[in-house]
């Protein structure tokens, strides 16, 4: 279980120096990939010699879902998980590995310029980030279920960005 304290002082390690608090800190995920490109990924992955092996055509399909959403999230400049912090003024968008944490910065937007939308999915809720200034539109998803590791985090900074 990720500690709301603990992602904002790994938040904080990276973003030193920065001159305001950290308001909230979480673990969110690059909005998955387009059906289209999961069945591309999923038809790929049945024509590998041997795919009539049931367990070897799951992990192909794993493997290669993985590597759709991984390539995915690239492409919009992040990675398939991100640590995101926030101060009054800044949304701060970190890597994150499991394991090792958050290292470095994918992109900072400023919340006066940043439109936010949330939605409800199930259990988690989609967020949408646009920054007017740069024109950058990004598309997370973060835990809200009980029984999610992410969701106390998520469900701080999803308090502070959309308190409504």
């Amino acid at each position: 279980m990720h500690k709301p304290a603990d992602l904002i002082n790994q938040a904080a390690t990276v973003l030193a120096g920065i001159d305001e608090p950290i308001r909230a800190a979480g673990i969110f995920g690059h909005a998955n990939p387009s059906n289209l490109e999961l069945a591309v990924a999923g038809g790929a992955a049945a024509s590998v010699p041997g795919s009539s092996d049931p367990l070897l055509g799951a992990v192909a399909n794993v493997t290669a879902m993985q590597a759709v959403a991984t390539a995915d999230a690239a492409r919009d400049g992040l990675t398939v998980r991100m640590l995101l912090a926030v101060t009054d003024s800044r949304i701060f968008v970190l890597d994150w590995a499991t394991g090792d944490g958050a290292t470095r910065v994918l992109a900072t937007l400023d919340r006066a310029t940043t439109d936010i939308e949330v939605r409800h999915f199930g259990l988690s809720r989609r967020v949408e980030l646009t920054d007017h200034a740069s024109g950058r539109v990004l598309h997370l998803v973060g835990a809200t279920a009980a029984f999610s590791p992410e969701a106390a985090g998520d469900k701080a900074v999803l308090r502070v960005l959309d308190p409504s």
